[in-house]
């Protein structure tokens, strides 16, 4: 499962550690500066590509990193968006039940980044002039939608795209928002040339395609509100808001943001901001959920016991199979398209995954055209992914069993924590 790696949270749990002891000593200083830092691993195997993330990286705009004496890809990340760095990240591998030493040049000014593109993300605003669908040339950073607007006919692409190397996604500017998918066969950028819709050039030079006709579902575990019988969008709400937040070589992130929404009109307003995380390597995408109300305000017992839907829709004649502990997933054909598109298209074969913490799972749901969670966040946070294969992929799946099998091994490998701390 080496192009699995479901769970980045290996990283993020240790990075967390590092607040404490590297936070300080970082922002106290006022020129370029050096540190060093240990990533443990207790496990009996090396942790290849591990994900590494520091936090603290505000005042300085570039760095260099080196592990073991090797220099390794990194990137620094402004999360917060205020326009500076405040997060440093990179991928290293981890010597089996060693620890591995990593040092960190920082600079104050901006250095060149000439690390290897291994993900991308993009929002285009279709241009009137463009007749070709993979020519458009209208980039956004952001943009959003107000009340009882529709950006669906204005945005190509229809809304925000994100990819690694072996998967990509984009996410509908809808109420519904839901999660379409990009199916490839080699391992490679391609986004930014076919813009989800590749030309017969570009497909007789083997690029990928859209792979799912997503319909009325909400495709690869997109969140969306409960009526009390089915999933519904988030339609009664301020703005509706899509951003990108990275693009980097080695992970980049869309935002979706969903002001002031109302599940019924006497319900009080609350505001969802939704965070897509995409790796280089990975073919699964971390969703990071928010709920949040504004200042002076308090998530009420109302807001907290809201239930939501996150669930995989259905593909005609589909293998299931769930661990029952909150991953589900399935395996079918079907054309990608709907109508009278069926007549120049074939048939896609694909694998859908969602993985949910057993914690915030109400009850399994089963509606019409999707399959998956009612889930709660009494917390207000909520952290879960999704994934999916498609058979046409030259290194993939190409079996329910062999797309099964992955995931299981995925959920019963242990669970191993890189530790980071300052070296002493």
């Amino acid at each position: 499962m080496t192009d699995m790696r479901f769970s980045p949270s290996n990283s993020f749990i240790g990075s967390m550690m590092l607040v404490g002891s590297l936070l300080f000593s970082l922002q106290a200083v006022g020129q370029d500066k050096t540190v060093t830092v240990t990533l443990q691993n207790p496990g009996y195997t090396i942790l290849q590509q591990s994900p590494v993330e520091i936090p603290g990286m505000e005042g300085y705009r570039s760095a260099r990193v080196t592990v073991d004496g090797k220099e390794v890809p990194s990137q620094m990340d402004d999360l917060d968006g205020d326009g500076g760095a405040d997060h440093l990240f990179f991928l290293a591998d981890i010597k089996a039940k060693g620890p591995s030493m990593a040092t960190i040049a920082l600079w104050r000014k901006t250095m060149p980044n000439t690390y290897a593109k291994r993900t991308f993300a993009d929002i285009l605003l279709r241009n009137s002039k463009v007749k070709a669908k993979n020519k458009h040339d209208i980039y956004l950073s952001e943009f959003a939608s107000l009340r009882g607007t529709n950006p669906f006919p204005v945005i190509h692409q229809h809304g925000a795209v994100l990819e690694s190397e072996l998967t990509a996604y984009r996410f509908y500017c809808s109420p519904r928002q839901s999660v379409d998918i990009y199916g490839k066969r080699k391992r490679q950028l391609e986004l930014h040339d076919t813009e989800f819709y590749p030309d017969s050039v570009q497909l007789a030079a083997g690029y990928g395609d859209d792979v799912l006709a997503v319909r009325d579902g909400v495709g690869v575990g997109a969140l969306n509100g409960w009526d009390g019988k089915q999933p519904v969008g988030f339609t009664d709400c301020d703005s509706r808001r899509q951003r990108i937040v990275v693009n980097g070589p080695l992970r980049s992130i869309v935002e979706i943001t969903d002001q002031n929404w109302k599940p019924t009109p006497e319900a009080e307003p609350r505001t969802l901001t939704t965070r897509y995380t995409m790796i280089a390597g990975h073919r699964d995408c971390k969703v990071d959920v928010r709920v949040s109300v504004p200042k002076g305000f308090n998530l009420t017992d109302q807001i907290r016991a809201t239930p939501y839907f996150i669930g995989i829709t259905h593909i005609k004649g589909q293998q299931s199979w769930t661990n029952g502990h909150g991953l589900l997933a399935n395996w079918g054909t079907d054309y990608p398209v709907t109508g009278k598109d069926t007549l120049t298209h074939k048939k896609e074969t694909v694998g859908l995954a969602i993985s949910i913490p057993p914690a915030n799972i109400l009850q399994t749901v089963h509606t019409q055209y999707d399959d998956g969670y009612l889930v709660s966040i009494p917390g207000g946070h909520l952290v879960y992914y999704i994934a999916f294969c498609s058979d046409k992929e030259e290194q993939g799946y190409h079996s329910a069993d062999q797309w099964f099998s992955a995931l299981k091994a995925w959920k019963a490998k242990d669970a191993v924590s890189l530790r980071v701390r300052k070296a002493k």
